[in-house]
C-alpha cells in the first residue's frame, strides 16, 4: 500500500514538472479571469471596483467548493462574511441614527440635525445580497446612507427584509412594500419633517431589483 501510494505521489510530481508550461498558462489564464474586468472610463477609482470584484469571484469560488465538499451551503459563507461588517446605530455631530421597525420590519433611521426651513426629501434605500445575505447593519451600507443624508439633506431610510433560502418568495417583496407603505402615511412624514412631494426609492443589486418592484 505504501509503495503504491509513492508510486501515485512520484506520478503526479512527473506530471506537474513535465507540464510546467501547460500549468504556467493555466494559471496565467486563471489570474486574468480574476483581474480583468472592463470598466467604463468615467468610472471613479476604478481600481476599487476591479478589487471588489476580485474578493466577490474568489468568495463565490470557495463558497462553490466548500458546497461541493459538504462543509457548509453556498449562501452561509457569504452570511459569515457579511456579519463581520455589522456595526450598530452611530449618531454624529450631523445625523441622529437610530434602529426601529416599520409594522414590525426592522428599519435604521438616518435623520439630519440641521435645522430647515422647509420639508426635507427622503431616501428610502434596499440594500442588495442576492435575496440570500446583506443588512442594513453592514459597514458599506451605513458609509452610503450616511453619506446620502449628509450630502442631500434627507432622511434616509433603511429597510431590512427577510432573506432566502429561510424565508421564500415574495416575502422579501411584501416586507420592502409594508416599509415604504408604513413610512408613507401621514403621521410618519409629518412626524419626520419629510416633504412627501419628494421621496426617491432606490438599492443596489437585488434591492435595486426591489426598489422597482415597490415602485411599480
Amino acid at each position: 500500500m505504501r509503495l503504491q501510494f509513492d508510486y501515485q505521489q512520484r506520478e503526479v510530481w512527473s506530471f506537474i514538472m513535465g507540464n510546467k508550461t501547460l500549468l504556467f498558462g493555466f494559471s496565467c489564464i486563471l489570474l486574468a479571469y480574476y483581474t480583468y474586468m472592463p470598466i467604463p472610463e468615467n468610472i471613479e477609482e476604478p481600481w476599487k471596483v476591479r478589487f471588489i470584484d476580485i474578493l466577490t469571484k474568489i468568495t463565490t469560488l470557495t463558497a462553490t467548493l466548500f458546497e461541493y465538499t459538504g462543509l457548509m451551503n453556498f449562501e452561509h459563507l457569504f452570511f459569515i462574511i457579511t456579519k463581520t461588517q455589522y456595526i450598530e446605530p452611530i449618531s454624529d455631530e450631523n445625523l441622529t441614527v437610530i434602529d426601529t421597525e416599520f409594522s414590525n420590519i426592522p428599519v435604521r433611521l438616518y435623520l439630519p440635525k440641521r435645522k430647515s426651513e422647509r420639508q426635507r426629501p427622503a431616501v428610502i434605500y434596499i440594500h442588495g445580497g442576492a435575496f440570500v445575505t446583506g443588512s442594513f447593519k453592514m459597514r458599506p451600507y451605513d458609509f452610503v446612507n450616511r453619506m446620502t443624508a449628509n450630502r442631500l439633506d434627507a432622511v434616509v431610510v433603511a429597510p431590512d427584509y427577510r432573506l432566502a433560502p429561510q424565508y421564500q418568495f415574495p416575502a422579501a417583496i411584501e416586507d420592502c412594500i409594508i416599509v415604504v407603505k408604513s413610512f408613507l402615511q401621514d403621521k410618519v412624514l409629518e412626524k419626520y419633517g419629510v416633504d412627501p412631494a419628494h421621496i426617491c426609492i432606490s438599492g443596489d443589486s437585488s434591492g435595486g431589483a426591489l426598489a422597482g418592484i415597490v415602485i411599480q
